[in-house]
């Protein structure tokens, strides 16, 4: 190569370094994921966490989150209201009713739950397979604790 292109690419090299192209951002871009590479990809190790976020998949504003998770403390959160779709697995859920009174009900794939900002919940499953939900949650606001537990 000659020296004058060799010093054009390296000028180009050092301008597109310093200022890159324009790219869309991911969360403007469509993508497409498949649940099941994200849970295999992502398992709850023996003797860690018992409940994870593995992935947060964004379109602009709105969010999704993918929860994977063995079991959860019975707790509530302060300042987010959250929709549970459940996945994958069979579980336990303790929900706070109406009265307070906490309940259990068994949960499995294809189940809505609506978890407004102050009321219990918890969650256990009943299988081998770890509970896998969908989460939709509430913007949450700066500097807020967002999450008490009761056990």
């Amino acid at each position: 190569m000659s020296p004058r292109i060799l010093t054009i690419v390296a000028v180009a090299a050092t301008f597109l370094s310093c200022h890159p192209i324009a790219t869309a951002d991911a969360e403007d871009r469509i993508s497409v994921k498949q649940l099941d590479t994200i849970v295999a990809g992502n398992p709850l190790r023996p003797g860690g966490d018992t409940a994870a976020i593995v992935e947060t998949i964004r379109a602009g504003g709105a969010e999704v989150g993918v929860l994977v998770m063995s079991r959860n403390r019975l707790h509530h959160h302060v300042a987010q209201d959250h929709v549970l779709y459940v996945a994958r697995g069979s579980g336990i859920a303790r929900l706070e009713d109406e009265t307070g009174k906490v309940v259990s009900r068994t949960i499995g794939p294809g189940d809505i739950l609506a978890l407004p900002r102050g009321k219990k919940h918890g969650f256990a499953k009943s299988g081998d397979q770890d509970l896998v939900f969908l989460v939709i949650a509430t913007p949450l606001p700066a500097d807020v604790e967002e999450t008490t537990f009761h056990e």
